[in-house]
Protein backbone atom coordinates (compact mmCIF):
# COMPACT_ATOMS: atom_id res chain seq x y z
CA UNK A 1 0.00 0.00 0.00
CA UNK A 2 3.04 2.22 0.62
CA UNK A 3 6.22 2.43 -1.51
CA UNK A 4 8.09 1.91 1.80
CA UNK A 5 11.08 0.95 -0.36
CA UNK A 6 12.18 3.89 -1.99
CA UNK A 7 15.62 5.32 -0.95
CA UNK A 8 15.51 8.71 0.61
CA UNK A 9 15.96 11.68 -1.28
CA UNK A 10 18.62 14.30 -1.05
CA UNK A 11 16.95 17.14 0.21
CA UNK A 12 17.37 20.75 0.96
CA UNK A 13 18.28 21.73 4.47
CA UNK A 14 18.44 24.33 6.98
CA UNK A 15 16.71 27.76 5.91
CA UNK A 16 16.62 26.30 2.62
CA UNK A 17 14.22 23.76 3.38
CA UNK A 18 12.00 25.87 5.57
CA UNK A 19 11.68 28.16 2.32
CA UNK A 20 10.18 25.28 0.59
CA UNK A 21 7.46 24.77 3.00
CA UNK A 22 4.06 26.42 2.24
CA UNK A 23 1.79 26.79 5.42
CA UNK A 24 -2.19 25.25 4.98
CA UNK A 25 -3.54 27.87 7.01
CA UNK A 26 -5.25 28.82 3.99
CA UNK A 27 -5.88 25.75 2.51
CA UNK A 28 -4.00 23.07 -0.08
CA UNK A 29 -6.57 23.72 -3.04
CA UNK A 30 -5.63 26.18 -5.99
CA UNK A 31 -9.08 27.52 -6.17
CA UNK A 32 -9.62 28.32 -2.20
CA UNK A 33 -5.76 29.93 -2.45
CA UNK A 34 -6.71 31.99 -5.03
CA UNK A 35 -9.69 33.33 -3.60
CA UNK A 36 -8.25 34.00 -0.09
CA UNK A 37 -5.10 35.70 -1.91
CA UNK A 38 -8.64 38.14 -3.96
CA UNK A 39 -9.90 38.64 -0.57
CA UNK A 40 -6.52 39.96 1.13
CA UNK A 41 -6.07 42.15 -2.03
CA UNK A 42 -9.98 43.15 -0.97
CA UNK A 43 -12.32 41.32 -3.48
CA UNK A 44 -14.31 39.71 -0.70
CA UNK A 45 -16.95 38.96 -3.15
CA UNK A 46 -14.57 36.29 -4.36
CA UNK A 47 -14.52 34.77 -0.78
CA UNK A 48 -18.86 34.79 -0.54
CA UNK A 49 -18.98 32.85 -4.04
CA UNK A 50 -16.68 30.05 -2.55
CA UNK A 51 -18.90 29.65 0.73
CA UNK A 52 -22.06 29.69 -0.96
CA UNK A 53 -20.92 26.46 -3.22
CA UNK A 54 -20.24 24.42 0.43
CA UNK A 55 -24.23 24.66 1.57
CA UNK A 56 -24.44 20.68 0.79
CA UNK A 57 -20.94 19.84 2.30
CA UNK A 58 -19.72 20.83 5.85
CA UNK A 59 -16.88 19.69 6.02
CA UNK A 60 -15.37 21.92 2.94
CA UNK A 61 -18.00 24.56 4.54
CA UNK A 62 -15.74 24.64 7.61
CA UNK A 63 -12.29 24.04 5.93
CA UNK A 64 -13.30 27.45 3.70
CA UNK A 65 -15.10 29.13 5.86
CA UNK A 66 -11.47 28.84 8.43
CA UNK A 67 -9.12 29.54 5.21
CA UNK A 68 -11.30 32.90 4.28
CA UNK A 69 -11.31 34.38 7.96
CA UNK A 70 -7.72 34.21 8.22
CA UNK A 71 -7.40 35.82 5.16
CA UNK A 72 -9.79 38.68 6.04
CA UNK A 73 -7.97 39.88 9.10
CA UNK A 74 -7.78 43.35 7.56
CA UNK A 75 -11.55 43.16 5.68
CA UNK A 76 -13.95 43.03 8.80
CA UNK A 77 -15.68 46.12 7.75
CA UNK A 78 -15.84 44.76 3.97
CA UNK A 79 -17.07 41.07 5.01
CA UNK A 80 -19.93 42.70 6.94
CA UNK A 81 -20.75 44.97 4.20
CA UNK A 82 -21.85 41.82 2.05
CA UNK A 83 -24.94 41.95 3.47
CA UNK A 84 -26.06 45.02 2.19
CA UNK A 85 -25.11 43.77 -1.16
CA UNK A 86 -27.22 41.22 -1.54
CA UNK A 87 -24.60 38.48 0.12
CA UNK A 88 -26.27 35.39 1.93
CA UNK A 89 -26.48 36.91 5.59
CA UNK A 90 -26.03 33.46 6.94
CA UNK A 91 -22.82 32.77 4.70
CA UNK A 92 -21.72 36.16 5.72
CA UNK A 93 -21.95 35.50 9.21
CA UNK A 94 -20.09 32.39 9.43
CA UNK A 95 -17.48 34.20 7.79
CA UNK A 96 -17.07 37.27 9.64
CA UNK A 97 -17.40 35.02 13.04
CA UNK A 98 -14.11 32.90 11.85
CA UNK A 99 -12.39 35.87 10.33
CA UNK A 100 -13.08 37.46 14.41
CA UNK A 101 -11.82 34.24 15.53
CA UNK A 102 -8.93 34.00 13.30
CA UNK A 103 -8.19 37.20 15.11
CA UNK A 104 -8.40 36.28 18.65
CA UNK A 105 -6.14 33.69 18.34
CA UNK A 106 -3.62 35.51 16.67
CA UNK A 107 -3.18 37.84 19.68
CA UNK A 108 -0.62 37.24 21.93
CA UNK A 109 -1.40 35.57 25.71
CA UNK A 110 0.39 35.01 29.00
CA UNK A 111 0.04 38.03 30.65
CA UNK A 112 -3.67 39.14 32.17
CA UNK A 113 -4.17 42.30 29.99
CA UNK A 114 -3.24 40.03 26.88
CA UNK A 115 -5.33 37.08 27.98
CA UNK A 116 -8.45 39.73 28.92
CA UNK A 117 -8.08 40.88 25.35
CA UNK A 118 -8.26 37.74 23.67
CA UNK A 119 -11.29 36.89 26.20
CA UNK A 120 -13.24 39.53 24.76
CA UNK A 121 -12.25 38.75 21.07
CA UNK A 122 -13.83 35.35 21.11
CA UNK A 123 -17.18 36.72 22.96
CA UNK A 124 -16.71 39.04 20.25
CA UNK A 125 -16.00 36.22 17.45
CA UNK A 126 -19.29 34.40 19.29
CA UNK A 127 -21.80 36.74 18.06
CA UNK A 128 -21.70 36.65 14.37
CA UNK A 129 -21.58 32.67 14.60
CA UNK A 130 -24.48 32.25 17.36
CA UNK A 131 -26.61 34.30 14.22
CA UNK A 132 -25.03 32.24 11.70
CA UNK A 133 -26.42 29.13 13.69
CA UNK A 134 -29.75 30.58 13.76
CA UNK A 135 -29.83 31.47 10.40
CA UNK A 136 -28.89 28.28 9.32
CA UNK A 137 -29.84 25.96 11.62
CA UNK A 138 -29.20 22.89 9.42
CA UNK A 139 -25.52 24.01 9.05
CA UNK A 140 -22.95 22.60 11.23
CA UNK A 141 -19.75 24.85 10.77
CA UNK A 142 -20.91 27.57 13.05
CA UNK A 143 -21.25 25.11 15.64
CA UNK A 144 -17.64 23.79 15.12
CA UNK A 145 -16.11 27.52 15.59
CA UNK A 146 -18.58 28.26 18.58
CA UNK A 147 -16.91 25.02 20.04
CA UNK A 148 -13.36 26.49 19.41
CA UNK A 149 -14.52 29.87 21.31
CA UNK A 150 -16.48 27.81 24.35
CA UNK A 151 -13.07 25.99 24.82
CA UNK A 152 -10.77 29.26 24.60
CA UNK A 153 -12.98 30.92 27.11
CA UNK A 154 -13.32 27.47 29.23
CA UNK A 155 -17.08 27.58 29.40
CA UNK A 156 -17.48 23.93 29.65
CA UNK A 157 -21.63 24.12 29.62
CA UNK A 158 -21.48 26.03 26.36
CA UNK A 159 -18.72 23.72 25.00
CA UNK A 160 -20.26 20.40 25.62
CA UNK A 161 -23.71 22.26 23.85
CA UNK A 162 -21.37 23.60 20.91
CA UNK A 163 -20.23 19.91 20.38
CA UNK A 164 -24.09 18.26 20.70
CA UNK A 165 -24.97 20.69 17.76
CA UNK A 166 -22.15 20.00 15.41
CA UNK A 167 -22.24 16.56 15.65
CA UNK A 168 -26.43 15.80 15.39
CA UNK A 169 -25.95 17.82 11.90
CA UNK A 170 -22.38 16.38 11.00
CA UNK A 171 -21.56 13.21 13.01
CA UNK A 172 -17.75 12.86 11.26
CA UNK A 173 -17.11 16.69 11.29
CA UNK A 174 -13.08 16.34 11.18
CA UNK A 175 -12.62 19.59 12.98
CA UNK A 176 -15.02 19.48 15.74
CA UNK A 177 -13.56 15.97 16.39
CA UNK A 178 -10.42 17.75 16.52
CA UNK A 179 -11.87 20.62 18.77
CA UNK A 180 -13.34 17.54 21.01
CA UNK A 181 -10.13 15.74 21.26
CA UNK A 182 -8.28 18.36 22.62
CA UNK A 183 -11.07 20.29 24.78
CA UNK A 184 -10.66 16.64 26.87
CA UNK A 185 -7.30 16.79 27.27
CA UNK A 186 -5.95 16.97 31.17
CA UNK A 187 -4.56 20.14 30.54
CA UNK A 188 -8.40 21.82 30.10
CA UNK A 189 -10.30 20.18 32.81
CA UNK A 190 -10.40 16.39 30.91
CA UNK A 191 -8.68 13.62 31.61
CA UNK A 192 -6.57 11.17 29.48
CA UNK A 193 -8.74 8.38 29.52
CA UNK A 194 -11.85 10.69 28.01
CA UNK A 195 -9.74 12.07 25.51
CA UNK A 196 -8.70 8.63 23.78
CA UNK A 197 -12.09 7.45 24.35
CA UNK A 198 -13.40 10.14 22.35
CA UNK A 199 -10.44 9.99 19.52
CA UNK A 200 -11.08 6.24 19.41
CA UNK A 201 -14.19 6.05 19.16
CA UNK A 202 -14.10 9.04 15.87
CA UNK A 203 -11.55 6.56 14.55
CA UNK A 204 -13.91 3.55 15.51
CA UNK A 205 -16.67 4.96 13.15
CA UNK A 206 -15.26 7.12 10.28
CA UNK A 207 -16.79 6.27 6.94
CA UNK A 208 -14.69 4.48 5.07
CA UNK A 209 -11.60 6.37 3.61
CA UNK A 210 -12.28 9.24 5.69
CA UNK A 211 -8.87 11.34 7.16
CA UNK A 212 -11.27 11.41 10.62
CA UNK A 213 -9.18 8.86 12.21
CA UNK A 214 -5.84 11.02 12.49
CA UNK A 215 -7.19 12.33 15.34
CA UNK A 216 -5.83 9.84 17.62
CA UNK A 217 -2.74 10.71 16.50
CA UNK A 218 -3.60 14.31 17.89
CA UNK A 219 -4.69 12.71 21.04
CA UNK A 220 -0.81 11.57 20.86
CA UNK A 221 0.29 14.43 20.70
CA UNK A 222 -1.78 16.28 23.27
CA UNK A 223 -0.77 13.75 25.91
CA UNK A 224 2.73 14.52 25.18
CA UNK A 225 2.53 18.24 25.03
CA UNK A 226 0.64 17.59 28.36
CA UNK A 227 3.73 15.83 29.93
CA UNK A 228 6.42 18.17 28.88
CA UNK A 229 4.62 21.30 30.29
CA UNK A 230 3.90 18.91 33.62
CA UNK A 231 7.78 17.94 33.86
CA UNK A 232 8.78 21.55 32.75
CA UNK A 233 6.71 22.73 35.69
CA UNK A 234 8.33 20.25 38.06
CA UNK A 235 11.82 22.23 37.21
CA UNK A 236 13.56 18.83 35.41
CA UNK A 237 15.65 19.74 32.48
CA UNK A 238 14.98 20.11 29.18
CA UNK A 239 16.95 16.99 28.68
CA UNK A 240 15.43 14.72 31.54
CA UNK A 241 11.99 16.06 29.70
CA UNK A 242 13.01 14.79 26.53
CA UNK A 243 14.39 11.56 28.21
CA UNK A 244 10.98 10.64 30.37
CA UNK A 245 8.81 11.42 27.36
CA UNK A 246 11.00 9.24 24.67
CA UNK A 247 8.89 8.02 21.93
CA UNK A 248 5.45 6.53 21.08
CA UNK A 249 5.48 2.93 21.22
CA UNK A 250 3.73 -0.39 21.39
CA UNK A 251 0.49 -1.11 20.68
CA UNK A 252 -0.76 2.75 20.20
CA UNK A 253 1.82 2.60 17.62
CA UNK A 254 0.17 -0.40 16.13
CA UNK A 255 -3.36 1.30 16.08
CA UNK A 256 -1.86 4.30 14.33
CA UNK A 257 -0.41 2.21 11.90
CA UNK A 258 -3.76 0.29 10.90
CA UNK A 259 -5.46 3.10 11.24
CA UNK A 260 -3.22 4.90 8.52
CA UNK A 261 -3.05 1.95 6.11
CA UNK A 262 -6.91 1.75 6.16
CA UNK A 263 -7.16 5.67 5.32
CA UNK A 264 -4.75 5.40 2.17
CA UNK A 265 -5.96 1.93 0.88
CA UNK A 266 -9.59 3.18 0.83
CA UNK A 267 -9.15 7.28 0.73
CA UNK A 268 -10.60 9.56 -1.66
CA UNK A 269 -9.90 13.31 -2.19
CA UNK A 270 -10.86 14.89 1.25
CA UNK A 271 -9.93 18.50 1.98
CA UNK A 272 -8.38 17.60 5.16
CA UNK A 273 -6.03 15.21 3.74
CA UNK A 274 -3.00 17.44 4.35
CA UNK A 275 -4.03 18.14 8.07
CA UNK A 276 -4.48 14.05 8.46
CA UNK A 277 -1.01 13.23 6.72
CA UNK A 278 0.82 15.71 9.34
CA UNK A 279 -0.76 13.94 12.05
CA UNK A 280 0.36 10.80 10.83
CA UNK A 281 3.80 11.41 10.33
CA UNK A 282 4.65 13.39 14.11
CA UNK A 283 3.03 10.18 15.49
CA UNK A 284 4.87 8.35 13.00
CA UNK A 285 8.26 10.09 13.61
CA UNK A 286 7.83 10.23 16.98
CA UNK A 287 7.69 6.69 17.27
CA UNK A 288 10.79 6.22 14.91
CA UNK A 289 8.88 4.82 12.60
CA UNK A 290 10.93 5.81 9.33
CA UNK A 291 8.90 4.85 6.42
CA UNK A 292 5.86 5.68 7.34
CA UNK A 293 6.65 8.99 8.66
CA UNK A 294 8.56 9.36 5.55
CA UNK A 295 5.63 8.42 3.25
CA UNK A 296 2.99 10.75 5.15
CA UNK A 297 5.41 13.77 5.03
CA UNK A 298 5.98 13.73 1.16
CA UNK A 299 2.14 12.80 0.63
CA UNK A 300 1.74 16.83 2.03
CA UNK A 301 4.11 18.01 -0.63
CA UNK A 302 5.22 21.34 0.79
CA UNK A 303 1.91 22.47 2.46
CA UNK A 304 3.08 21.96 6.25
CA UNK A 305 0.15 22.18 9.52
CA UNK A 306 0.73 24.00 12.85
CA UNK A 307 -1.13 21.14 14.55
CA UNK A 308 0.60 19.20 15.97
CA UNK A 309 3.97 20.13 15.20
CA UNK A 310 3.95 23.64 16.88
CA UNK A 311 3.19 21.60 20.04
CA UNK A 312 6.82 21.17 20.06
CA UNK A 313 8.14 24.11 18.61
CA UNK A 314 8.03 26.30 15.70
CA UNK A 315 6.06 24.44 13.27
CA UNK A 316 7.67 24.92 9.77
CA UNK A 317 11.09 24.18 11.65
CA UNK A 318 9.56 21.25 13.22
CA UNK A 319 8.14 19.78 9.93
CA UNK A 320 11.33 20.81 8.14
CA UNK A 321 13.45 19.41 10.71
CA UNK A 322 12.16 15.83 10.10
CA UNK A 323 11.82 16.31 6.33
CA UNK A 324 15.85 16.71 7.12
CA UNK A 325 16.22 13.29 8.90
CA UNK A 326 13.75 10.96 6.73
CA UNK A 327 15.34 12.31 3.50
CA UNK A 328 11.98 14.40 2.22
CA UNK A 329 11.88 16.71 -0.74
CA UNK A 330 9.20 18.39 -0.33
CA UNK A 331 8.84 19.87 -3.95
CA UNK A 332 7.84 15.47 -4.49
CA UNK A 333 5.27 14.00 -3.65
CA UNK A 334 5.81 9.82 -3.59
CA UNK A 335 3.45 7.70 -5.65
CA UNK A 336 0.87 5.49 -3.92
CA UNK A 337 1.42 1.69 -4.12
CA UNK A 338 -2.04 -0.05 -3.15
CA UNK A 339 -0.67 -2.88 -4.21
CA UNK A 340 2.27 -3.35 -1.31
CA UNK A 341 2.09 -4.70 2.06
Amino acid sequence: MWRFGRKPSKVLGGADLEGALVSASLGADPLLRAGCAAVRQGDVEVGASLLLETRDDPEARSYQAEALGRSALDRTDEVTGLVEEGADPADTLLWLGHTLLARAMSLPSGGTAENKAVEAALHEARVPLTEAARLNPDDAAPWAALQTIAMGLGDRPERERSWTEAHARAPHLMPAHMTRVRALAPSRGGSVEEMFAAAGAAADTAPEGSPLPAVLALAHAEYLRGEQRRLTEEGKSPYIVSMSLGRLHGEGVRELFRLAREWVSAGVPHVRDVQAHHLFAWAFHRSGEADPARWHLGAAGRFYNEVPWSFFGPARAEVARAMAELGVDPRQAPEADTDAG
